[in-house]
């Protein structure tokens, strides 16, 4: 039965003394944990994990999802002492990077043990360093390694050229590089970081064929080198594996293993290509380049009339003037021609189209508070949601004010006014401009509504919201 839990702190150490003491030697042990060690005090038990790491030669790679404090506590530190004591890594990772640290593993753990050597560790703080090793012995291939925030890697070999590295990982929380057949003499690395980090170097040396001695044990997706005398079985670019057993790599899984940066990656067997997305082509340099769908009818589906329009990776449709629709399918709008004449609305809808009387169809509005003569008492009401047709009724008046009513009157705090003349019965539906009082114009903000004069001496309003959307501007009445 399990029980317990909640303390951040774990006892990480006691259960990495017990995984050296059950390992054989030459072991990678992996320690994932989200918390610091609880147990980095324990003076007998940490030298015992140093003396153990020591006699078995195992790596011990840290894999931290969480802190219980920060990365410059004692808790925290004790697991950088014991990697740069196994030549091992401590890696700050997210749950959703697990996968690529598992990657990195991957590469690592594919060759045996016993044809790496360890040539240089080095433990730094941010900025730019540098360090140097010797390569005396015949490799054929470092492989580098870092944790933390690198900005920059540059390797000079013996004869101070900058070498081209072979780039396996790179992320924010480790990177790993590749560089093949090193010559001998004096190395140097230098390195620009953000944040503390590790470096460790291996040669590595050719690996002993099983049984032939020859070259045929080699997987068939992998390459025998020959080098100073060193044969080994290296899987080709694309896979991953010892030489004797080579699997395909997912290049499209990892951002650094590809370089689709504009496009689509899709993974092939042993590689992969970069596929143009949806309104883009390949030109002749294998650039994805735009695709103008205006520029043939035969590349655009707009309705025959409707006018097409061109943008990066995409076009769109506009319906012509007199018709609507997504300009993929318009049709005529009967609306524009007064198919309902004056007296009614006209409402257009795809396939079809309706008149309505506002006079007959419309929201009553009987606030008492929309009276001019309520100054100055602000009831914090806006009108920016009014939309459709409204008629006035009740104490507070029937319809708008024909001139500039004052600032925090009819409860708002910009009030809203009719700036013209109602219409007759005759007129119909009319446009007409409504203004709001404030910062001392009678017009800073304005807005078209349409009015009709019904039968029974009133008139109703079609209202769009309030300017801009404003909140605190209400519409006005008055006897």
């Amino acid at each position: 039965m399990i029980y317990g839990g909640g303390d951040c702190p774990e006892l990480a150490m006691q259960g990495l003394e017990l995984a050296l003491q059950n390992s054989p030697p030459n072991s990678f042990i992996l320690v994932l944990t989200d918390a610091s060690a609880k147990d980095y005090w324990n003076t007998y038990l940490v030298n015992n994990i140093f003396s153990l790491i020591a006699s078995t030669k195992s790596q011990v790679f840290f894999l931290i999802t969480g802190l219980c404090g920060t990365m410059s506590n004692p808790d925290f530190l004790i697991y950088r002492d014991i990697a740069a004591a196994s030549f091992g890594h401590v890696f700050q990772v997210s749950l959703s990077d697990l996968n690529k640290v598992f990657k990195y593993l991957d590469f690592t753990l594919s060759r045996p043990s016993n044809t790496s050597v360890r040539l240089f560790s080095g433990e730094y703080t941010a900025g730019t360093n540098s360090g140097s090793f010797e390569v005396a012995d015949n490799f054929t291939a470092l492989i580098i390694t870092t944790d933390g925030v690198i900005y920059s890697i540059q390797v000079l070999g013996p004869d101070s050229v900058e070498l081209q590295l072979k780039q396996i990982v790179s992320e924010t929380w480790g990177s790993m590089y590749l560089l093949k057949n090193p010559g001998h003499g004096l190395w140097t690395i230098m390195i620009y970081a953000g944040s503390q980090y590790s470096l460790r170097v291996e040669g590595f040396t050719g690996i002993l064929l099983l049984t032939t001695g020859d070259c045929s044990e080699c997987h068939p997706n992998a390459t025998c080198d020959e080098y100073v005398g060193l044969v080994e079985c290296n899987c080709n670019d694309g896979f991953i594996g010892d030489g004797f057993t080579c699997s395909d790599i997912n290049e499209c899984a990892y951002s650094w293993s590809n370089n689709c940066s504009f496009g689509i990656c899709q993974n092939t067997f042993g590689s992969y290509t970069c596929l143009c997305p949806s309104g883009f082509t390949t030109s002749s340099d294998g650039v994805c380049i735009d695709i103008d769908e205006c520029a043939s009818p035969y590349l655009h589906s707009c309705y025959s009339s409707a006018a097409c329009i061109n943008y990066n990776g995409f076009y769109s449709c506009v319906c012509p003037y007199g018709y609507i629709g997504d300009g993929f399918h318009c049709e005529i709008n009967e609306c524009i021609h007064e198919a309902c004449g004056l007296e009614n609305e006209c409402i257009k809808s795809l396939g079809y189209y309706s008149c309505s009387d506002p006079c007959s169809n419309h929201t009553v509005l009987d606030e008492p508070w929309r009276s001019t003569s309520n100054v100055y008492s602000y009831r914090y009401d806006c009108d920016n949601t009014k939309y459709g047709w409204y008629r006035f009724i009740g104490s507070g008046g029937l319809r708008m004010p024909e001139r500039c009513s004052p600032e925090y009157g009819c409860g708002t705090a910009a009030s809203m006014w009719l700036n013209g003349i109602h219409p007759m019965l005759s007129d119909g539906i009319v446009n007409r401009t409504t203004c709001a009082s404030w910062s001392g114009s009678c017009c800073l903000w304005s807005s078209t509504v349409q009015i009709k004069a019904c039968p029974g001496g009133y008139h109703v309003y079609k209202l769009e919201g309030t300017p801009y959307g404003i909140c605190d501007l209400s519409y006005c009445t008055g006897r």
